[in-house]
């Protein structure tokens, strides 16, 4: 299948489909000028995308894949797991800052009642 199909079959634009290519996250075979997409490679567009809605980088998937054929899965699977602690501690870091705002908006709130009891 050609890059139209590739892309309406991923849900990718064709333009990221090209720079997945052109950043070595995809190999794809050609005939003559065209490129021939694959299944394989229409499913390995889709774990890209996807990459990229939990907040992996492009740059970080090249490191990833280390100029390799495929990528070694086991690797992926481990920086998942450094990746997945990361989101945990930026999710306790913003459930802290959530407790201060809350705490410095209730001193504000008793101030501004203290202002308007005077009057």
């Amino acid at each position: 299948m050609f890059i139209k199909e590739a892309s309406e079959l991923s849900g990718a634009t064709q333009r990221a489909i090209r720079l997945y290519e052109s950043l070595g996250l995809l190999t794809v075979a050609r005939a003559g000028k065209y490129r021939v997409y694959t299944e394989t490679n229409i499913n390995l567009i889709k774990i890209i995308k996807e990459g990229q809605t939990l907040g992996i980088h492009l740059s970080e998937m090249v490191k990833l894949k280390d100029g390799q054929e495929d990528f070694d899965w086991q690797t992926v699977r481990d920086f998942l797991i450094d990746k997945q602690r990361d989101v945990e501690r930026q999710i306790q870091q913003l459930e802290l800052q959530r407790d201060r705002i809350e705490q410095y908006r209730a001193s504000i709130t008793m101030c501004v009642e203290g202002v308007d009891s005077d009057l």
